[in-house]
């Protein structure tokens, strides 16, 4: 109730600052508004003087004033291209539209190398893919980044304002050659502690914070809604053969002996999953299939193409895996670097390719994530797919079948986004519920957290909780309350974490409490990755057998 009521409020007094702003009488001030809409900064005035040249000539050239006049008796004009936060030169993305009929297909965004800002001279320069003759100029984040530089003073803290007309004028931007989705032109853009964001097309809003590299969520109470229970299915298995290929409607694997430096005659075998816009993955496609392992050529400069998986409900991209010379199966590690097209529907994992858009493995690589653990591509409602959501509840995960006395068995993962845990205090409160099923041999089972920078290789374990003695051939169910608070951020992060475990070992109602023992930080990890936090169990003396161990219950929700 009592976080209903501070929800209620925030909600209710956010409204009504904006609705005081508009009323109060303009008063000079000598800082900028406290609010701002970032469609306000979308200038679209700059036309082109000749072909493929970016720079202007003569007064107020590309001096330009916001849409939106003055707040609080203050009009800030603006140079487009590039402008500062503090000592640091923010340089502007550009989006360069293309004029003519019909619309030409040219169109794109670049950010600037170099800009000239002048009373009298501005312009800039950039790399281009497409040649560029007649044509308009505007913010290539819709008004977003410029508005958050002129922002960007010292005191107090200001906000920019994203409403559904931004969302409409980023949505034309998605569409050029490098546009950014508006997730990613929130998370991309560079600001500082000083300017928040705030999503008015929420409800309630979604505040926005700088975490020192990229803007996250810093309070919302928007949830996640999912439409199955049923995780979504791995892509169907990866081949050489053309006519399986064919009937699949994708996910052809081929080679070629130039262009790479993948080296002579080995036997690789490869598979795929599907990537939500959550950021869940699914598990492997077969990678045992007629077809999944192929032999490259006799030279040392060998390639290996995959072709996109056919397209799939609820996924926005797909990732390639594949194994090392020879290589067992599920093997397979992470080549995220090879796709040709990335995929914009996500902001979580990387390497993800677009929906019908191949990869190509040029080299061999080491030290990359290994094949998912377990599913969690649970697909969701419309719009209800951001991943920076104060609160998710998940449905099950899939059982586990088995696991071996003294073997840790994976029961969940979740994939946060980029640099998640990278901020001072930031804190996560987990709380779920599952259960594992004991053989007739008595023994402990221990309940832990990881989180890991590099998934399947590097992971640090800041909670475990043992259980007490369990009796033989028993369903135990158990519950755990985690909270984990940011100690120490960077690439030699840590986490102080602590929390409780409660076990019925001998199947009953009764409940047996294990607590963490921790007395300090815990181990460093790279917190500035794509970090992934992992549930597992391990039992010790016993195992886990028929019946299996399953998450039935998991909540995430980021209280700071």
């Amino acid at each position: 109730m009592e976080n209903t009521f501070k929800r209620i409020w925030k909600a209710a007094t956010s409204a009504l600052v904006l609705v005081a702003l508009c009323a109060l009488p303009a008063l000079a001030q000598n800082y900028p508004p406290t609010w701002v809409y970032a469609r306000d900064y979308n200038y679209s005035a700059v036309q082109s003087a000749q072909a493929n040249t970016y720079t202007f000539n003569g007064p107020g050239s590309c001096a330009y004033s916001p849409t939106g006049g003055s707040v609080n008796g203050y009009v800030l004009p603006i140079f487009d291209f590039s402008g500062s936060i503090g000592a640091t030169t923010v340089y502007f993305p550009v989006a360069i539209v293309d004029q003519g009929s019909p619309a030409p297909t040219t169109s794109e965004v670049v950010t600037p190398s170099s800009t000239t800002n002048g009373a009298t001279t501005c312009g800039f320069s950039a790399t281009t893919v497409n040649s560029h003759t007649t044509f308009a100029l505007q913010s290539g984040t819709a008004g977003l980044q410029e508005a958050i530089v002129y922002q960007a003073q010292t005191t107090p803290v200001f906000d920019v304002v994203l409403d559904r007309e931004w969302y409409q004028l980023a949505a034309a931007i998605t569409g050029y050659l490098n546009g950014s989705t508006p997730s990613q032109m929130i998370y991309n853009a560079t600001g500082n502690a000083n300017v928040g964001i705030v999503d008015t097309t929420t409800e309630p809003w979604t505040w926005y914070a700088w975490n020192g590299s990229h803007y996250v969520v810093s309070s919302s109470t928007g949830g996640i809604e999912f439409t199955s229970l049923t995780a979504a299915s791995a892509p169907t298995a990866l081949t050489t053969v053309a006519a399986t290929c064919a009937t699949n409607g994708g996910g052809c694997i081929s080679t070629s002996t130039t262009g790479g430096s993948i080296p002579a005659s080995g036997a690789y075998t490869l598979g795929a999953t599907y990537v939500t816009a959550l950021g869940g993955e699914t598990t492997l496609s077969t990678d045992t299939a007629p077809g999944a392992t192929v032999t490259v050529g006799s030279t040392t400069t060998n390639t290996i193409t995959v072709t996109s998986p056919a397209a799939e409900t609820g996924a926005v991209g797909w990732r390639v895996y594949m194994t090392a010379a020879s290589g067992a199966s599920l093997s397979e590690i992470l080549y995220a670097s090879s796709c040709l097209g990335a995929s914009s529907g996500q902001i979580v994992l990387n390497g993800v390719c677009a929906i019908g858009s191949n990869a190509t493995i040029t080299a061999i690589i080491t030290g990359t994530a290994t094949v998912p653990a377990t599913n969690t591509a649970f697909l969701t409602a419309t719009g209800s797919t951001s991943p920076l959501q104060s609160l998710v509840s998940y449905p099950p995960f899939s059982n586990l079948a088995t696991i071996s006395a003294g073997a840790t068995g994976t029961l969940a993962t979740v994939n946060l986004w980029p640099a998640a845990f990278n901020t001072l205090g930031r804190h996560l409160h987990v709380h779920g519920t599952g259960f594992g099923t004991t053989n007739g041999t008595a023994g402990t089972l221990t309940f832990a957290i990881k989180l890991a920078s590099v998934p399947g290789v590097t992971s640090v374990t800041p909670f475990t909780a043992v259980s007490g003695t369990t009796t033989g051939s028993a369903v135990v169910n158990f519950t755990f309350d985690v909270d984990i608070t940011t100690n120490t951020v960077g690439t030699s992060g840590k986490l102080e974490t602590h929390g409780t475990a409660c076990y019925n070992l001998a199947g009953t109602a009764v409940c047996s409490p294990a607590q963490d023992l921790i007395t300090a930080a815990g181990s460093a990890i790279n917190l500035t990755t794509q970090d992934q936090l992992e549930f597992t169990l391990t039992p010790t003396t016993t195992a886990i057998t028929t019946g299996g161990a399953q998450i039935r219950q998991l909540t995430l929700q980021w209280l700071q």
